[in-house]
């Protein structure tokens, strides 16, 4: 979804709803340090106060007696995950939510592969971005891999073959037929933009 359309609010009060049907006990939240506390802790005290909620960051002790904690809603940063990864995976989790899904573009860096040991066990992940390939089709492929992965090829080689012509040696270009083969394999999904959501002057 665009910036400014409500993302966070839209997963917290679809998580109390699941919640409330007894689908899902515990949350865990993955999202940049410089917003665990700003915007997600105040989000879930602003749009559902009643859920237990703690912040797991700090020490390893400390991050491992919060993941144990029972908290409803868990939040930690993204390279706080491979510190406390055992916990995370023996917590009770049912659904992964990530913010700012595109620091999970590529599937090489360890960050990368600490969150697919955790969607092996935890069967639930919703990934939040407003550009799931800002740079470059290619950049679709770490995401996909993770939500849909049946949706891409087993290689990285192989998809970005199927999205990008190579015209010089260290020269590619997006394929024409790119944008519709970047929005099949991040399916399912869901996009509002601000127009849909928010009446503005002109």
């Amino acid at each position: 979804n665009e910036q400014g359309t409500g993302k966070n609010a839209s997963v917290i009060w679809s998580v109390d709803y699941l919640m409330t049907l007894g689908l899902v006990r515990r949350v865990l939240v993955i999202c940049p340090l410089s917003i665990m506390k700003a915007s997600w802790q105040a989000d879930l005290f602003k749009f559902s106060m009643h859920r237990t909620v703690a912040v797991a960051h700090g020490a390893a002790k400390k991050r491992k007696e919060i993941i144990n904690s029972g908290a409803e809603f868990v939040i930690i940063n993204f390279d706080g995950v491979g510190i406390v990864k055992d916990e995370i995976i023996n917590g009770g989790f049912d659904l992964i939510v990530v913010d700012e899904a595109s620091a999970y573009k590529n599937n090489r860096t360890e960050r990368w592969k600490d969150l697919r040991d955790l969607t092996r066990v935890i069967k639930g992940l919703w990934m939040l971005t407003g550009t799931p390939a800002a740079q470059s089709p290619v950049d679709a492929y770490g995401l996909a891999k993770l939500v849909n992965p049946t949706s891409v090829p087993p290689f990285y080689g192989q998809f970005r073959d199927r999205v990008m012509n190579k015209i010089s040696m260290y020269r590619w270009v997006p394929r024409p037929e790119a944008k519709h083969i970047v929005h099949n394999v991040l399916q399912p999904a869901i996009r509002f933009e601000k127009k849909q959501c928010i009446d503005l002057p002109p």
